[in-house]
C-alpha cells in the first residue's frame, strides 16, 4: 500500500492488487471508485493474478490480470478485469478466458472499457480481440 502513497501510485498497477490512491493523500481515485461502485466490486470475488485458478489470463508475464468476478446476478454473472504492465515497449495480448469457471457463454459475451477520467478512453472488444496494452499502463475492463 505504501507505493500508492508516492504521488499516487501507479492506478492500473494498484488494481490487479486491489489498491488505489487515498483521498486526499495523493491523486483522485473518485472516477475509478465511481466504476467499483457501478460495477458492484463489494459483492465480488477478487481472484488475483497470482492465484493458480485465476479464470483470465493475459499470455505475458509482464502483463498481469485480476478477475473480480460477480456471481449470480439477475442478468447474469459479471466480472471487472483489472490489467497492468511491467513491460518496457507497448505489448499486444488476447485474453485467455475459463468460460466455464465464470459461468459465462463467449458466445454472448461483451467485453467493455468504461470511461474512467485520467485512467483511460471508453473503449469495446470482442473475445479474443488483440488488446494494446502501454507501457506502465493497463486496463480495467467490464466482462458481461
Amino acid at each position: 500500500m505504501g507505493e500508492m502513497l508516492q504521488d499516487g501510485g501507479n492506478p492500473w498497477r494498484g488494481m490487479v492488487f486491489g489498491m488505489t490512491s487515498r483521498l486526499p493523500w495523493a491523486g483522485d481515485p473518485r472516477p475509478l471508485w465511481k466504476v467499483w461502485d457501478e460495477f458492484g466490486i463489494t459483492a465480488s470475488e477478487m481472484i488475483g493474478w497470482w492465484v493458480d485458478g485465476n479464470p483470465i489470463r493475459t499470455g505475458n508475464a509482464e502483463v498481469l490480470a485480476t478477475a473480480y468476478v460477480k456471481r449470480g446476478e439477475a442478468a447474469g454473472n459479471s466480472v471487472l478485469v483489472a490489467l497492468a504492465s511491467w513491460a518496457q515497449e507497448p505489448v499486444d495480448i488476447r485474453l485467455a478466458i475459463d468460460w466455464k469457471k465464470l459461468g459465462l457463454d463467449p458466445k454472448k459475451a461483451m467485453l467493455s472499457a468504461p470511461v474512467i477520467e485520467k485512467f483511460q478512453e471508453a473503449a469495446e472488444f470482442k473475445p479474443g480481440d488483440t488488446i494494446r496494452v502501454e507501457t506502465g499502463k493497463g486496463w480495467l475492463l467490464i466482462l458481461r
